[in-house]
């Protein structure tokens, strides 16, 4: 099907995942209608009922490369309002017992809130040719003929559409809603971590921190975490993270001692160093979760995009990525097929859960590190999280490790490039060299002209 077929597509949520669906799917519908509960305004603050909107996310490259080609010079519009371009000459970051070693990593991410990107993202798809956004109109439910659903109920009045792409959350109300109605029923896979975030705003100065850019931090053993990155506003957006219970405080004299348990000094010197901006905004986040729609009878004309579908651990900062990169893989899909075509559901999902496969395999095999987590283990996890222990310990004095564990992360090539024989060999050998191993000392950032080494 093509736009001269009169297909209308209706994306319930405007979300990151539901903006970036309706731009993959302008180009092969001839209207595309986004139903957002939320009363937008031209203030870029968090959404309501997003309370993650608070608080520290991370458009990975591999999510940017898509902006581009979606919305040609949305990189140089963000940073004229404010983004920090990153890259591995100007992060450190420590993990493992040790900073990574800075250099060339590959393409820069950019550093900003997510207010602002789903703002801007948010304005490029309104201006977009057949798109139209209705805010504070929710979705109740969808409305099913046979095994086809054919739209959505807003506000009691049925709004036909040839295909619905839910991107209206974790606690989507219209996957209940078919699940109770045994209509669509996917296996649901949870896995429990129960983190607990804490996060607020520090004034930014250009000497707060030697190369002047993102600082990520963990503690081997307790699974305390914490992020400092450069946003707009000459602001440093400060997350402090804690998992099972070990919950990181929302005060100052506790924020402080947190700070200052970690193995590197340099978040607790900028905490002592800027001045704080902002209220201390606490979330938790209780379970990766996972519907596996590739696994069950799917419905015509339906279809479930990012934390609908897959939601998890936060700390890696994978989820906007993952949206995006499952917006484009469902364009392709009504590209090839047309968005009417009963084929559209299964091809799609079993390419969205390749897709996931990557940043869950990362995060929830990272998160069974502890022995406090829950749920399925994926097959081979403690032997993959002993090989990671090694990618990390020779990320610390590989740059050539550190380059390809960077692309990984940023979502840009799989994990099984860490696997190649040539790799393989590097990590195994550039591992013993490690600081955290051979026991050398560690040269820490200089935070402020005035602090030493």
């Amino acid at each position: 099907m093509t736009a001269a077929d009169g297909t209308t597509v209706v994306v319930v949520g405007g979300s990151m995942a539901g903006l970036l669906a309706a731009r993959a799917l302008s180009d092969h519908a001839a209207s595309v209608v986004v139903f957002e509960r939320e009363r937008l305004t031209e203030e870029v603050a968090p959404r309501g009922h997003v309370p993650q909107g608070r608080h520290l996310h991370l458009l990975l490259a591999a999510g940017l490369d898509l902006l581009r080609q979606w919305f040609p010079g949305i990189e140089e519009d963000l940073k004229v309002r404010g983004a920090v371009p990153v890259d591995g000459h100007r992060a450190w970051v420590h993990q493992g017992g040790a900073y990574r070693a800075r250099g060339d990593w590959g393409r820069p991410v950019l550093c900003l809130t997510r207010p602002l990107l789903e703002h801007v993202v948010r304005e490029r798809v309104a201006a977009t040719c057949g798109v139209t956004l209705e805010s504070g109109s929710l979705a109740e439910r969808v409305t099913v003929t046979g095994r086809r659903v054919t739209g959505v109920v807003v506000a009691g009045v049925e709004r036909p559409a040839g295909l619905v792409v839910d991107c209206s959350g974790r606690s989507s109300r219209i996957a209940q809603d078919l699940a109770t109605s045994r209509l669509l029923m996917p296996p649901i896979t949870r896995v429990g971590i129960d983190i607990g975030y804490s996060s607020f705003f520090m004034r930014r100065s250009p000497d707060d921190l030697e190369g002047d850019s993102v600082v990520c931090i963990d503690t081997p053993g307790s699974f305390r975490a914490a992020s400092v990155l450069p946003v707009e506003g000459d602001r440093w957006q400060v997350a402090l993270g804690g998992v099972h219970g070990d919950v990181p405080p929302c005060d100052d004299e506790g924020i402080h001692a947190f700070a200052a348990a970690l193995p590197s000094p340099v978040v607790g010197q900028l905490l002592d160093r800027c001045e704080r901006l902002s209220p201390v905004a606490t979330y938790r986040f209780p379970s990766s979760q996972r519907r596996h729609y590739e696994k069950s009878p799917l419905l015509q004309g339906f279809v479930t995009l990012g934390d609908a579908s897959s939601s998890f651990d936060p700390i890696y900062g994978q989820g906007m990525t993952s949206a995006a990169l499952q917006a484009a893989a469902l364009g392709e899909a009504a590209r090839t097929l047309g968005v009417l075509s009963p084929e559209l559901p299964n091809r799609f999902h079993r390419k969205a859960a390749q897709i996931i496969d990557s940043p869950w395999r990362i995060a929830v095999g990272g998160d069974f590190a502890h022995p406090a987590t829950t749920g399925p283990r994926p097959l081979g996890t403690a032997q993959l999280n002993r090989y990671g222990q090694r990618v990390v310990q020779a990320a610390h004095v590989s740059l050539p490790v550190a380059r390809t564990f960077n692309r990984v992360l940023q979502l840009s090539d799989p994990p099984a490039v860490l696997l190649r024989p040539d790799m393989l060999v590097r990590v195994l050998t550039s591992a013993r060299r490690s600081p955290a191993v051979t026991g050398d000392a560690v040269s820490h950032p200089r935070v402020g002209l005035d602090t030493p080494d």
